[in-house]
């Protein structure tokens, strides 16, 4: 069976398997690549929370480490053996601390990092690591350690490797505020698995520490082994190199892992090696297989449901279809009578309902044109008749209005009609108009005979009137002349005014600063007098200090003969006594450093005493002078109050001269303000003259413009009713 293209269902069916598949396929590419998007995010979020526990299980580890060496190198007792030299009970101490804390050496150096003893009595070369770490608390790093020294104490050998990465921690040892030594802590990482093992056992994920990049403990297997002494890629070292973390798909030992990688770096900042956590990408790719496969399932299935539809909704389509164009092939060949027949209940039935209503329509129509030709002739020649007479001026002419059918008739006449009553009623308006025009020519010659005589009179006015501004102007300068010399007057004596007061007020300023300096040198006496009593009273509790510290000598030296004591039956008693001579000889050392701080005191208040007398010799002769100045303050302050007196009598007379002045500013002003209104008035007169003149020629001007329009619209109206007078009404 040959398909063809053109065909509304094959179209149909087309378009109905594209909405179908284009959906499917949509959905199945955006799920899978989401479904591989989201595994990929929860493997690198899983990789990366199981690094950051790798890092803090490392971190911890790191931390006791530190506080072990840090303890141990803060006791007394253990600086009194570095000091000593006591070789036998530092190794029995390296021995306990190896053994608590799991790590492969201990050693205890002098402050050159030469060792004086360590575990297991392993004498190697730590001053590189002790040079590089030591400060003033305690150091911990990362540390890069050659194989020669690091077989000393571990087995250390990885294939491909010579080198070992260790964790070195320093501590500081200081002895009476010197420093005296070390503890130092290594602990080789190479085939130690205890971390990477503990983070698989927790995480079920692969762990890995690298030596720059090869493996020196992992979990990673090839054939069944450790693969320890292989590399990792070079593209992912390259980036650690860098100082920057790796997240994300990578092949290790050729599998495919989800997987992160951080540098570890040396006390200097240099990478010095690597550590890693990964998961296998094998299950999340067996997952996004098997969900891409049930989507191609269900989209096969989609698809075949949607041929079934397609097929069945075309077949409802294009039945009807058919139909009307059977209907239009009758119609375009004149068969009218035929009827569609359309029963789907939608826009086709709809539409075969027109085609019907068109057809019987159309039928009508051609029957009704047969009909009418010979009318529509008639009425066409008869409408032309009377056209023919109205262009030619005649509005008497009139349409036959006998036909059934006579509306276009009416109208023409109707029209015609109406147009000679508006021609009629234009020449009566254009009469009208011409009597108006010649009423309009008579006022305008009256107007013009009043303006002249306006202008006139504005003349003359304006004159008289700039007569008379020019007189008030110079008495108007002569009286601002006397107003400015008043307000001069006016002024000098208000600023006589204000110097008064001020020297009122300075004068009174003074004197109440003079009483409050009488008032502050009789406080500053009641201060000497009580600071002669407290500086007496200091000295009588210094006498009582020196009572004291005369008591804590006496002390003192008891305590020191009781140390001696105590040193000479520790020194019977042996080896058992040692630490007691080390006690007494500190409380014998604190015993004769109170003494000698009792000593200090005693010469220090000594000279607080002296200096306590000389105080109160300078206090008597402050309060001498503050009486000198007492009285002194008391003349100056009688000297002020006359001064206030003599002011206040220039003041009253100052002002009555201010009084009078103003009086005489103000009459003035109001002179000079009147004749400055007359003289504005006046120029005011003067200029609403000149507007009048001005505004009577502008009179002129607009008459003149309006007789020349009349006599247009004169000559208007002539013609309006030379062209209506040929019209036949």
């Amino acid at each position: 069976m040959k398909i063809s293209f053109k065909k509304i269902g094959t179209k149909l069916l087309i378009f109905m398997i594209l909405c179908a598949i284009i959906p499917l396929m949509v959905v199945g590419g955006v799920s899978t690549n989401k479904i591989t998007e989201e595994m990929q995010i929860q493997g690198e979020n899983s990789v990366n929370d199981n690094l950051n526990i790798f890092q803090e299980s490392i971190e911890s580890v790191i931390v006791e480490f530190e506080t072990t060496t840090s303890y141990t190198a803060s006791l007394d007792t253990f600086s009194e053996l570095l000091v000593n030299n006591d070789k036998e009970v530092l190794y029995d101490f390296a021995e306990k601390m190896k053994e608590s804390s799991e790590v492969d050496l201990v050693a205890f150096t002098d402050k050159n990092g030469n060792i004086i003893s360590s575990s297991d009595n392993v004498q190697t070369n730590l001053k590189p690591v002790i040079s590089k770490l030591l400060s003033n608390e305690v150091q911990s790093s990362f540390e890069i350690i050659s194989g020669s020294e690091a077989s000393k104490y571990s087995d250390y050998k990885v294939d491909n490797i010579n080198d070992a990465l260790a964790i070195c921690v320093v501590a500081p040892v200081y002895h009476s505020g010197e420093l005296v030594g070390t503890v130092t802590l290594v602990d080789i990482v190479n085939n130690d698995d205890y971390w990477v093992d503990s983070l698989k056992e927790r995480t079920g994920n692969e762990a890995t520490i690298f030596l720059k990049n090869f493996r020196i403990s992992t979990t990673v297997q090839t054939n069944g082994q450790d693969a320890t002494g292989t590399k990792c890629s070079d593209e992912v070292y390259k980036i650690i190199t860098n100082h920057q973390e790796y997240v994300g798909t990578a092949n290790v030992l050729g599998s495919e892992y989800i997987t992160k990688y951080s540098p570890i770096e040396d006390k200097d900042g240099n990478v010095v090696g690597i550590i890693f956590t990964g998961i296998p990408k094998a299950p999340f790719v067996a997952v996004i297989t098997d969900t891409r496969n049930e989507i191609i399932i269900i989209s096969l299935l989609g698809l075949l449901l949607s041929i079934l539809i397609a097929l069945y909704t075309g077949r409802k389509i294009t039945k009807p279809i058919e139909e009307l164009k059977k209907g239009t092939a009758e119609f375009g060949s004149g068969n009218y009578d035929y009827k569609t027949t359309v029963k789907t209940g939608d826009e086709l039935q709809e539409l075969s309902d027109s085609f019907n209503k068109m057809a019987e329509n159309v039928k009508n129509l051609m029957k009704t044109m047969d009909m009418d030709k010979v009318e529509l002739a008639t009425l066409l020649n008869n409408v032309s008749d009377v056209m023919n007479r109205v262009a030619k001026g005649d509005f008497t002419a009139r349409a036959d209005e006998s036909r059934e059918n006579n509306n276009l008739e009416k109208a023409i006449n109707t029209a015609v009609s109406n147009v000679a009553d508006l021609i009629k009623e234009l020449r009566e308006e254009v009469e009208l108009l011409n009597a108006e025009v010649q009423k309009v020519e008579d006022e305008l010659k009256s107007a013009e005979e009043t303006a002249t005589q306006v202008a006139e009179a504005a003349t003359q006015v304006a004159e008289a009137a700039s007569d008379q501004s020019a007189k008030l102007q110079e008495s108007s300068d002569e009286l601002e002349t006397t107003y400015e010399n008043t307000k001069e007057v006016y002024s000098a004596a208000e600023d006589t005014v204000k110097s008064a007061e001020e020297i009122k007020e300075n004068s009174e300023n003074g004197v109440e600063k003079v009483e409050n300096a009488i008032s502050r040198m009789q406080s500053i006496t009641n201060v000497i007098d009580d600071l002669g009593k407290s500086i007496r009273m200091l000295g009588e509790d210094g006498k009582k200090i020196n009572e004291v510290t005369g008591l804590i000598k006496d002390i003192a030296e008891q305590t020191g003969l009781l140390a001696l004591n105590a040193s000479i039956e520790a020194a019977r008693a042996g080896d058992a006594g040692k630490g007691f001579a080390v006690v007494a000889s500190e409380i014998k050392s604190l015993a004769e450093e109170i003494k000698k701080s009792v000593n200090d005191i005693n010469h220090t208040i000594e000279g607080v005493n002296k200096r306590i007398d000389d105080t109160i010799d300078l206090g008597l002769k402050g309060k001498d002078e503050v009486d000198k100045g007492v009285i002194a303050i008391d003349e100056v302050n009688d000297a002020l109050l006359r001064i206030k007196e003599s002011v206040n009598d220039a003041a009253i007379k100052i002002n009555g001269i201010k009084q009078g002045a103003q009086n005489a500013s103000e009459n003035t002003e109001g002179a000079l303000k009147n004749a400055q209104e007359i003289a504005a008035l006046s120029e005011e007169f003067t200029a609403t003259a000149e507007e009048v003149t001005a505004s009577t020629e502008e009179l002129n001007s607009i008459i003149e413009e309006i007789r020349g329009i009349a006599e247009e619209v004169t000559q208007v109206a002539e013609r309006v009713t030379k062209k209506s007078s040929q019209f036949k009404i």
